[in-house]
């Protein structure tokens, strides 16, 4: 039987009765009454797991059930009931961030999910870029927004996000420089309390 977290490690918020962690380089963890739900987690240990492409960062061949585009039971604009936990799927993808000639995520190839739990709202958006579709999420109180600039949204655009999203907390993820987090911060603290638990 899952454990509610797993090996969740680091720092920990509790928001409201939910207790939210990050994991690996993308991954988190929400947990609520003793029922946990991974996201980009690469070896989970949740009741509920989802992933939002199958880059190998995100995604590191768990063979348990989850839910992912690339397995083709979550598609854009679809909820999902998993538990305590409502999971609304939203567009990934990338405008601007290009290798070979096309988008390092294509549309239709990756995700973002919109988490409600207890009437706590969280945005995980995936390998994005600042698109029309994220603006359409609508209120939200904590959002993962990527932020490293390889294949998602430099720390300026994502701070953009903030500012247009408006969520009360924004918590960066996909990024290894501190430099990275400084400047998102710095640019989108005026907007959301930024708040780094990244162990």
């Amino acid at each position: 039987m899952p454990s509610a977290g797993g090996k969740s490690a680091g720092l920990r918020l509790n928001y409201g009765g939910v207790v939210l962690s990050l994991r690996d380089y993308a991954g988190a963890v929400a947990e609520y009454r003793g029922e946990s739900l991974c996201i980009d987690v690469l070896r989970p240990d949740c009741h509920h797991v989802f992933y939002t492409h199958g880059h190998e960062r995100h995604y590191g061949g768990y063979a348990g059930e989850f839910h992912a585009p690339f397995r083709g039971n979550v598609i854009a604009g679809t909820v999902v009931r998993a538990g305590p936990f409502r999971v609304l799927v939203i567009d990934a993808y990338n405008i601007t961030k290009v290798a070979g000639g096309r988008p390092v995520h294509s549309r239709g190839e990756g995700v973002g999910y919109v988490i409600e739990v207890a009437g706590i709202v969280m945005y995980h958006a995936g390998d994005t870029d600042l698109t029309p579709q994220m603006l359409e999420v609508g209120r939200h109180d904590i959002a993962l927004l990527p932020i490293g600039g390889d294949g998602v949204m430099t720390p300026e655009e994502a701070a953009e996000a903030v500012k247009l999203l408006r969520p009360k907390i924004a918590i960066p993820v996909h990024f290894t420089e501190a430099r990275h987090y400084v400047k998102f911060r710095d640019m989108a603290q005026p907007y959301a309390q930024i708040m780094n638990i990244k162990s």
